[in-house]
């Protein structure tokens, strides 16, 4: 479901005449209103560019804030330079009756209190997609491992979602001058929302490949990441399929993966031919 639009700025508050330099993020708090933890994707769709200073690629960088694990940055969003679409690079697990912070800022450099701004001409905008993907669990079944992507609730789920600008302004001196943050209108017009989970599958070893296969461009659009699909498919590798059609399945839904046999045995020492005396 879509949150609301975002805007990223870093340069001059105004073409014309002086003017402050701008810093603006988007934050999204995410209130998780269930009794149990659960785990949101984020996506940031935008205008496809070729313009290094107007696309998302290489010049963000992500915070997340949860109860007990602050401002963790091993986030990124995923996509190259003319993707219309970016993916956090993981999902978001919020606790319980718990919030989260999500921030996207540009990248480019800061500048200090007192120093001197750099002259940025940074800016992108679209709008954002959140949704609760299903959840990879493997169990042993009769036949095999049994591969199951399972939705995270049976009903929706309960969220409150509070998106913001937030910026700070630079003088030409570098120092800060000002401060704001506004809340975002959302999509829906509410912060409270129903977030339907997205629905998953079950695959066991037996005639996997075909049903892979043919799941493959469907996970990939419900927002299965490509982190928990080859979670998925290390261990799937073992039901005897067609590697080279598996893997050109990948390729056309958008998949970075690939599977390859290898063999675990030492290859044996080579040994040289007796030489006749």
């Amino acid at each position: 479901m879509q949150v609301s639009h975002f805007e990223l700025i870093f340069k001059l508050q105004s073409p014309a005449g002086p003017a402050d330099t701008v810093l603006q993020g988007y934050f999204l708090e995410i209130s998780n209103l269930e009794d149990v933890p659960l785990s949101y994707a984020l996506e940031f769709v935008t205008s496809s560019t070729s313009d290094p200073d107007r696309s998302l690629f290489e010049n963000t960088f992500v915070i997340v804030d949860v109860p007990n694990a602050d401002n963790d940055f091993s986030y990124s969003l995923l996509g190259g330079l003319e993707a219309k679409s970016f993916r956090l690079s993981r999902s978001v697990t919020v606790p319980a009756c718990a919030t989260a912070l999500v921030a996207v800022l540009p990248s480019d450099p800061f500048s200090e209190p007192g120093c001197p701004p750099p002259t940025p001409d940074f800016e992108a905008r679209g709008f954002v997609n959140i949704s609760l993907p299903a959840q990879l669990q493997i169990t042993q079944g009769p036949l095999g491992p049994v591969f199951s992507f399972e939705p995270q609730l049976d009903r929706p789920a309960r969220t409150m979602l509070t998106p913001q600008n937030r910026a700070t302004y630079f003088s030409e001196a570098g120092a800060i001058t000002d401060q704001t943050q506004a809340t975002v209108p959302t999509a829906s017009g509410a912060a409270l929302t129903e977030i339907t989970p997205l629905s998953g599958f079950q695959l066991q070893n037996a005639g996997m490949s075909l049903a892979l296969e043919d799941m493959i461009p469907n996970l990939v659009n419900e927002g299965v990441d490509a982190a928990r699909l080859g979670a998925m498919l290390a261990l799937a590798q073992a039901s005897g399929m067609d590697l080279k059609a598996f893997n050109t399945t990948l390729r056309e839904a958008g998949v970075p993966l690939a599977l390859e046999n290898r063999s675990l045995e030492k290859p044996k020492p080579k040994t040289r031919a007796k030489e006749n005396a």
